[in-house]
């Protein structure tokens, strides 16, 4: 991650860069209709909190505005329903840009939104809504807390196919290597294997502990409804933020018209935008299409680099930038103008 940033960064500084990502802004403005949409994804804007995992904050509040400031600048930000409309017919204005933030962060409400305001921006907001509803903390954070709590420095997880962790080997491969279990495990428990995981690491976690993390760091039911009233766009995130690549096909109804349900209920409005947890593109995957489209959603929305081409647009797998903390806004400037420059 250090050896890509840096690399950006350097191509970012040089200053004849920098008039080249301006030129291509400015001419993208000009463009009309618009061949492109930018989309950018965040999940937190905060401090990195040393208790849960810090790989899901985006942003400082200080980069935040900036970044905004920069958009606003080069961009015209739509909204959610401007996307919704262009389905319908209606054009979008030159050179769209669209904010959206995953999961339901706390910090989405008292630290985000008032940025978002100062520069009159309408962000979207992806909530998983098991975690809300039952007050659960995210599955990554649960993963990162008892690592950082482990009383054992090895130990193996009995799964299947058994996982050796190595402390050792610093926390983030640890981190990385449990990941990949929830991501990629098709039909998981997932809490027989947080719980299974707690023991193995001979982690302090309960109930108390869970519940003061949550308390702190997941939205509720009215943070949702206070975002949606400060006229943001809410949509959903799935139930319990599994890869749909890995969930049964017959929980798939669950995890995407269960999450609508749950929204429209606490929202008392239509809900028909998802994003994919973990961002996994759903293209060529007919029974994960066919289920999404069932459940009623007219967007969906993954993770690719570069801007979503509008005229290829794929209303069930539209792309998205995924910000990253440590990114300059040299860099920040050229993700945005010059995406096929800029390495993964």
């Amino acid at each position: 991650m250090t050896l890509r940033l840096g690399f950006r960064d350097r191509l970012a500084s040089a200053a004849g860069l920098l008039r080249l990502a301006e030129a291509a802004l400015a001419m993208a403005r000009r463009r009309r209709p618009p061949v492109f949409l930018t989309v950018l994804n965040y999940h937190r804007v905060a401090t990195p909190d040393a208790a849960i995992d810090e790989g899901v904050v985006d942003a400082t509040p200080e980069s935040f505005d900036r970044q905004l400031g920069i958009l606003r600048r080069h961009f015209t930000l739509v909204s959610l329903g401007d996307l919704l409309l262009h389905l319908d017919g209606q054009p979008l204005p030159p050179n769209p840009a669209l904010v959206t933030f995953d999961d339901g962060y706390r910090d989405n409400l008292h630290a985000a939104l008032p940025i978002l305001q100062r520069h009159a921006v309408r962000a979207t907001f992806f909530v998983a809504t098991s975690y809300v509803a039952e007050r659960r903390l995210f599955w990554w954070d649960r993963v990162s807390w008892i690592l950082k709590h482990a009383r054992r420095r090895r130990f193996s997880l009995p799964l299947p196919e058994p996982v050796e962790v190595d402390l050792d080997e610093g926390l983030s491969a640890a981190e990385r290597r449990l990941h990949r279990v929830v991501k990629d495990r098709p039909g998981l428990d997932l809490e027989d294997f947080l719980q299974s995981l707690a023991r193995a690491a001979d982690a302090p976690w309960d109930d108390a502990v869970e519940a003061e993390l949550v308390r702190r760091h997941v939205l509720t039911w009215d943070d949702v409804r206070a975002l949606r009233r400060a006229g943001m766009d809410i949509g959903s995130h799935t139930r319990t933020h599994r890869v749909l690549q890995t969930v049964p096909t017959d929980q798939l109804a669950d995890e995407l018209a269960g999450s609508r349900s749950d929204l429209e209920a606490q929202l008392g409005e239509p809900i028909s935008t998802i994003a994919y947890p973990v961002g996994r593109p759903v293209a060529g995957i007919p029974a994960i299409r066919s289920a999404v489209a069932a459940a009623g959603y007219r967007l969906g929305f993954s993770y690719r680099t570069g801007r979503q081409d509008l005229r290829r647009l794929d209303v069930l797998d539209v792309h998205r930038f995924s910000v990253e903390r440590d990114t300059s806004d040299h860099a920040f400037l050229a993700d945005l103008a010059l995406p096929w420059l800029t390495p993964e």
